[in-house]
Order: structure tokens, then sequence, then C-alpha cells
């Protein structure tokens, strides 16, 4: 009886094991410090760079704090310090750090609010197809734990993108559907954003009159906002949109006097830069569409403010504004050249919509080249039409792709429940079993120890077939074992042994005569023994794996890239893969950088390099995966190049997937490009 009793203890203690205990967490003085310091890094009264101070005495605070829901969420808080004042790289690292500490600790609402965080870097970047991809992962997940405001704020991080993209009618849908709830859940600060995007969406579209309606909205929400650090942020933005959509109506009293109202807000000067930069772009803008020469003041200060910063959409924007103001003057040499740099630097960044802009002024006012103008705008307006459509498509498919690995996802998770359910069945019923043979024992022992002695005999017989089945199963594995030597046996004899043969009797000829002729027939046949040598090597690899296995999809997909390329271009390219590597083991994501990374490489080649010889290669080195792609075309300034946004969204991109990217060129000595990332 005291057996059963300890074997129902062990049972039980089996299965009740599960749980770990978490590090424990510092003091409370500590927490307190840590909160502190948050706070501090939030309060918009400080200037950008004490805020940034602040967030990194915070980051070391929580240095060797413990993974634990309370650190995960100090953590998260701390990323979004640093995505407040623009810090995106750093921002980018932590968000890294707490979704991996959330997979540790199998947090699904943490998994998914760090997949959006790091698709928040990734829009910030503009590299929109990657930030869809992240929204969608953590979208999925937040409607598995039925999070709804998790999933409606990362669906709205959707619908900015499509808004960015110019799908208006995509956009505006999502946003309707998100606002309906929004405002069922008191959710004042997702009401108020959905406001401003319909706003802007509308504005778009260039329906003002609703869109003033829906900016009007977004403020009478900021009153139940006024707890929030960005309360007044929140209300100027809304300001700057109005003075922005009066111009275009071209009532420029209103939008002066909205966008002077914005100014007073608050003193953004130290704490929001680029807003009070905007501000002052747009007050002087709309000065200059009244003839009101009082505008330089403004225009030229908010130039100097985002110049400063290296600002480039800012920078872009001022010196339209700038060029519009040197016609107000009657400057057109001024106003040409203003536009022209302004459109370059549009183009290098890819604002296209401002570059037309550029290029519309340029069509009226450059009469010399006017026609060159108007070509340019047209070329770019049909390209950014079928651009939209492109993207239109592209973020369908990451929709659908994410559906389909989440169904996956989920069919294995079923698969897993099952399987679990399974063994607490099981285990009810053993439970059962044992307080059941407990009850016989206790009334009918001798019933019971012949119950037991046939348990054991049963038992005995079930040991007996079980090590029977091992000695068949050995047996099966040894014929297994002869009949692979046999057929190894088979291939050296009939083909390696017979060609050595050959070989061998061919090349005896030398021993009797070792004239030159003789010799230069014999040398031939040496290519023989390394044809034997790499027949030797392809048995002794096909022990472990099949020779004739499927080649891996990406590698022919990277190489119909460099055979499209060859299509279209009178240089030389040429690719070689490592065939070691194992493509099916390296995640999407990974692949779907390392494709855009050769991608924007090919076209840079294309585009700029006039190189006659083009080459690649992909090759594992030990635990990484490393690429080359070098040309011989006419190179360029590497220090002068990596503020452009080719360079930028190559170093993002291997920043995401853990890997390092250099970049080694000079002019007319042509470039190489250098990539190592974990395999």
């Amino acid at each position: 009886m005291r057996l059963i009793v300890v074997k129902i203890f062990i049972l039980l203690s089996l299965f009740s094991c599960n749980s770990k205990i978490d590090n424990q967490d510092y003091s409370e003085e500590h927490d307190i410090l840590i909160d502190s310091l948050l706070n501090q890094s939030n309060d918009y009264t400080k200037s950008k760079e004490e805020r940034y101070e602040l967030a990194n005495k915070t980051r070391n605070a929580l240095l060797t704090y413990s993974n634990s829901p309370k650190g995960r969420e100090y953590f998260f808080k701390l990323a979004g310090r640093y995505y407040n004042i623009e810090k995106y790289e750093d921002y980018h690292d932590i968000s890294k750090d707490v979704y991996k500490m959330s997979i540790k600790k199998n947090d699904s609402s943490g998994i998914a609010r760090g997949l959006s965080y790091i698709g928040d870097y990734f829009y910030e970047k503009f590299i929109t197809d990657s930030a869809y991809y992240y929204y969608s992962k953590s979208e999925k997940i937040y409607e598995q734990i039925n999070d709804s405001e998790g999933e409606n704020t990362v669906k709205f991080a959707k619908a900015r993108i499509l808004f960015f993209e110019k799908d208006f009618a995509g956009s505006e849908t999502v946003v309707v559907d998100i606002l309906k709830r929004a405002i069922k859940n008191k959710n004042y600060r997702l009401t108020y954003e959905c406001y401003l995007t319909l706003g802007n969406i509308l504005d778009g579209v260039g329906n003002f009159s609703e869109s003033s309606k829906y900016y009007n909205k977004a403020f009478k929400t900021t009153d139940l906002l006024k707890e929030e650090p960005q309360y007044q942020l929140l209300r100027a933005q809304i300001y700057n949109y109005l003075g922005i959509l009066y111009t275009k109506k071209g009532e420029y009293e209103t939008a002066i006097e909205y966008l002077k109202d914005a100014l007073s807000f608050s003193d953004f000067k130290l704490s929001e830069p680029i807003l009070y930069s905007n501000l002052l772009n747009n007050l002087g803008y709309a000065m200059v569409k009244s003839s009101n020469l009082k505008s330089k003041e403004f225009l030229y200060k908010s130039f100097k403010i985002r110049d400063s910063l290296g600002y480039g959409p800012g920078i872009v924007t001022s010196k339209i504004s700038i060029s519009e103001y040197d016609l107000l003057k009657k400057d057109t040499i001024s106003a040409i050249d203003n536009c022209v740099n302004s459109a370059k630097l549009a183009h290098s960044i890819k604002l296209f919509d401002d570059e037309l802009k550029a290029l519309n002024i340029l069509s009226k006012i450059d009469k010399k080249n006017k026609v060159l103008h108007m070509e340019r705008y047209v070329n770019l307006t049909d390209s950014l039409h079928n651009q939209e459509r492109v993207t239109r498509n592209k973020f369908a498919r990451i929709e659908f792709e994410t559906d389909e690995i989440i169904t996956e996802k989920n069919v294995i998770q079923e698969e897993k429940d099952e399987i679990s359910k399974q063994r607490w069945t099981i285990l009810g019923l053993s439970l059962i079993a044992l307080i059941f043979v407990f009850m016989i024992y206790t009334n009918r022992i001798q019933r019971a120890k012949n119950r037991e002695l046939l348990l054991e005999q049963q038992q005995q017989k079930a040991n007996e077939e079980i090590y029977q089945l091992m000695l068949d199963q050995h047996s099966k594995i040894d014929e297994g074992r002869q009949a692979e030597k046999k057929r190894i046996a088979q291939e050296l004899h009939d083909g390696i042994m017979s060609k050595l043969t050959s070989t061998r009797l061919n090349l005896f000829v030398l021993s009797k005569r070792n004239d030159e002729e003789t010799i230069k027939k014999c040398i031939t046949h040496i290519d023989g023994i390394q044809e034997i040598e790499k027949e030797i090597r392809a048995i002794s690899h096909d022990l472990n794996r099949d020779i004739f296995a499927a080649k891996d999809s990406f590698k022919a997909i990277i190489e119909s890239l460099f055979e499209n390329q060859k299509n279209i271009s009178e240089a030389n390219y040429s690719i070689e893969i490592d065939d070691k590597i194992s493509w099916e083991s390296i995640d999407s994501p990974t692949k779907m950088h390392l494709y855009r990374i050769f991608q924007e490489s090919l076209q840079n080649i294309y585009k700029y390099a006039k190189a006659k010889n083009v080459s690649a290669s992909i090759k594992k080195l030990d635990s990484h995966i490393f690429i080359q792609i070098k040309d011989d075309g006419q190179g360029f300034d590497v220090k002068k190049a990596k503020e452009g946004i080719g360079l930028k969204n190559m170093n993002a991109r291997i920043s995401a997937i853990n890997g390092e990217i250099s970049f080694e060129s000079e002019k007319g000595k042509g470039t190489t490009i250098k990539i190592n990332i974990p395999a």
C-alpha cells in the first residue's frame, strides 16, 4: 500500500514541475529609480539631447534586470522613449532584445508587441515592405490572443503604410473600421490618430471640406488627452495640417492664423525641432502665397534648422518654398537653382512627390529646359503609378504569405494541444486505475496478490516481445548496412576500379617510351585521375545525403535575377553559390533582405557603375555565410554616399538579420560589397 502511495506522489510531481521561477527583480528602490528615469526621459519640456541621456541611463540600469513581466515592460517603455526622440537604431536594438525575451518566456502578447515595434523601425526607415511584414505577423498573434486593442494599433499602422503608398481607398476602409472600435473602447489616443489620418486621406484625394471636419474632430478629441506628455504637440500637429489645407484652398490668411496659433502652443524649438521647422516653413510658404515678402525670415529660419539636423525631406521642401519666394521677388535664376537642387535631393532620397513639385515649377520658369523638365515629369508620374500598383500587389502577397505561416503554426499548435490532451487523459485514467487497485488491495488482499502475479507474467511476456522486436530491428539495420556496403563496393569495382585500371595501363607506356609525343598523350590521362577523385568524393558524400536532391528555390531565384540582368545589360555577369548552404534552414525574412540587397546592388551597377564585368559569390564559412558583389565600374566616394537612402537601406536590412556589411570603392577602381551573416 505504501508503494502505491509513493508512485502516485511521484506521478503527480512529474506533471506539476512545468513552471520556472524567474530571477527575482531588484529592490523597490531600484524600481523607483528606473520609474523616475523613464518619466524624466519622457518629459517634453526637456531637449531631445537631455532625454536621450536619461534614456541611456535607464538602459544601463536595466542591463542585468531579470526576464520577468515587469522587466519586459520596462524594456518596452525604454524602446518607446528612444522612438519618441527619433533614435531609431537604439529603438530597434531594444525592440529586438525584448522580442527575444518574450519568445523565451512564451509571452504571446510580448511577442506581438515586439513584432509591431520592429515594424515601426522599418516604417521610419521607409522600408515599407518589411514594416508591413512585421505588422502582419503581429496582427495575427493579437487576433489569436483576442487582444483587440493591440490588433487595432497594428491594423492602424498597416493603414498608415497604405496611405503612404497612396492606396487611399484601402487605407480609409481600414481606418474607419478601427475608428469604430476605438470609440467603442474609449481609446482616445487611437481615436485621435484615426481622425487625423482620415483628414490626411481626404486631403490627399482633394476633398478639403471633409478633411477639415475630421481635423477638427481630432482637435476636439485632444480635450480628452490633456494628461498625455505630447498633448501640446498633438494639438500643434492638427493646426499644422489645417494650415497646409487652407493654403491649398487659397485661404492664406486663415492658414497663417492656424500656423501662428500652433507655434504659440509651446516652445517646440528645443523639444520638437522638426515640428518647429515644419511650422515655420508652412507659415512662410502661406505668406509667400499671399505675396508677403516677410516670409523670408520664416523660410530661411526653417531651412537652417533642417540643414543642421540633416533632415533630408525638410531640406527638399524648404528649397521648393524658397524657390517660390525667389519668384515672388522675380529672381528667376535663384528660383531655378533652388528647384534643381531640391529635385536632385528629392530623387536621391526617393521623395518622388516633392521631385514632381520641383519639376512642375521648373517646367514653368526654366524656358531653356522646359521640354526636358516636362518629359521627366511625365515619365516620373507614369513610373509612380506603376509602382503604386506593384506595391499594392506586394502587400497583398505579404498578407497571404503571413496567413499561410500562421495557419501552419496553428496546425502544429493544434497537434501539440491534442498530444497534451491525450497525456492528461492517460494521467487521469492512470490515477483512476491506481485508486481502483488500491481499493481492491485493501478489500481483497489475496485477490490483489494473484492479480499482481498475473500482471507480472504479462509484463514478462511483453518484455520478451519488446526484446524480440529490438533483435528484429537490429537485424534489419545490419541488412541495410550490408546492402549499402555492397552498393558502394559495386560502385568502386564497376566504376572507379575499371577507370583506374584503364588509366594505369595508359600511363604504363611511360615505362617503355618517354618521348615528347608519348608524354603529351599520357598527360591527358592525368585529368582522368581528377575525375576518379571526384567520383570517390561523390560516393563519400552519398553516404550521408542524396546527391540528386533538388536545388534550393532561393538559389534559383538569385540566379534568375542575374540572368535577367544579363538580358538588359552589355556587361558580363556571373554568380557562384556554395552548394553547402542549406537554404531551407534559413528563415524567410533573411532571404527577403538578401534578395532586396542583390536587387539594389545590381540596379546601382546598371545605373551608375558603367561596369564591364560583374561577379558575385555566396559561400558558407564555418557558421556564417559570406557574400561578395564586385564590379569593375567607375566606383564612388563611399564617405559621401553613406548618407544615401540605398546604402542606408542595405545597412538597415543587414542590421535586421544581425549581419555585417562593408563597402569598398574608389573612383575608377570599381566597387566591392562584402556581407557576413549568421548561417
